[in-house]
Order: C-alpha cells, then sequence, then structure tokens
C-alpha cells in the first residue's frame, strides 16, 4: 500500500532529488519559499525549500529500493529499519504549501505537554503547558488554594517553547497557580 513518507536528503539536494524521482514516476511534495538572497554583489529571489533536507515522497515502503538508490538520498524517515508514514492531513497541508508558494518562516515545533512562555501582551511572563484541545488557544490559569481556574484566549504567535519551570526552583508566583496552554485539534 502506497503512503507519503519522509525522505532525508544531503545538504542542498532537495530539487534535485525531487527531479530524480519525479522522473522515475514518483509523486512528490517539495514544498518551496520564495526568499531574497544578498551576496556581496547583488540581490536576488530564490525558491528554497519550507523543510531544508527534506523531500516528501507517496511510495509502497515495501518498494523502497529505487528511492533508496537515487542519488542524493541519504535515508527514509522512520523508526529503524521501519519507514514511518506521514500523516494524511499533514500531507494535505505540504501540498498546500507547495501550491500557494506562500512567503513562510521557521516556528517552533509546539506539541501537547511541552512547556511555553507566552512572550507578547498582557499576560507576559506567563508559563504553562500546552495540552489539546478542540477549541481556539487559551490560557487555564488555575490557583490552587482556591481551587478555581480562569481561561484567557491567546494568540500562537505571543508563545515560545521553554523549559519546565518545575525543573528549576518554582518562583513564588508559580507556587499559586498553574497554567495550562490548549491548542486546536
Amino acid at each position: 500500500m502506497q503512503s507519503w513518507y519522509g525522505i532525508y536528503v544531503e545538504s542542498r539536494h532537495e530539487k534535485f532529488v525531487a527531479s530524480l524521482l519525479a522522473n522515475k514516476g514518483f509523486d512528490v511534495c517539495l514544498p518551496l519559499s520564495r526568499t531574497l538572497n544578498q551576496w556581496k554583489d547583488r540581490r536576488a529571489p530564490v525558491e528554497a525549500p519550507i523543510f531544508p533536507g527534506y523531500v516528501f515522497c507517496l511510495f509502497d515502503q515495501a518498494e523502497r529500493t529505487p528511492i533508496l538508490s537515487t542519488p542524493g538520498v541519504v535515508r527514509i524517515l522512520g523508526c529503524g529499519r521501519q519507514a514511518m508514514p506521514l500523516d494524511p492531513e499533514e500531507v494535505c497541508a505540504l501540498q498546500a504549501l507547495e501550491r500557494a508558494k506562500a512567503a513562510v518562516e521557521p516556528w517552533p515545533f509546539v506539541k501537547a505537554g511541552e512547556w511555553v512562555c507566552i512572550t507578547h501582551g498582557a499576560l507576559e511572563g506567563l508559563t504553562g503547558m500546552v495540552v489539546k484541545c478542540k477549541k481556539g488557544l487559551r490560557v487555564v490559569v488555575s490557583v490552587a488554594l482556591l481551587q478555581r481556574s480562569v481561561a484567557v484566549e491567546v494568540d500562537r504567535l505571543q508563545i515560545r517553547p521553554t523549559k519546565s519551570p518545575l525543573d528549576e526552583k518554582a518562583p513564588l508566583a508559580w507556587q499559586s497557580a498553574t497554567t495550562a496552554l490548549t491548542l486546536p485539534g
């Protein structure tokens, strides 16, 4: 059965590998973003991979020899010798990025269970844990002594990954309140 897989390629070989795989008849996804590069003598727009070092390809993992024998391919992403397919929703998002050629910028990957810090706005400095929720991004502040909680919405642009405040000696404010951030999901 065919699935989409991530392929790790040699540095700066993404377009080359993608074209070789496409010439072999494979469906390939290589989302690019247009950026302006500055050299000593000139500036020029270039298309660079959104995920440097990776190409995405649809194939049957039992028939992966043509993939692995392609010049520039280092390995298929997975666990040991077992290739791990991409989530279909992630593939749809990658293909949308590929079609749109939208301007993008790298962003820290944040998932459930990770600690984040709010970097902007009225709640700046508040630390919390990401938890899954079907509604928007919210900060939940709980006061243990009162056994009460309140929630406030936060923009994704306001957070960054951080260490757990429990790893170090917790500040006084942390001892009386805990927080959790929720992501759509």
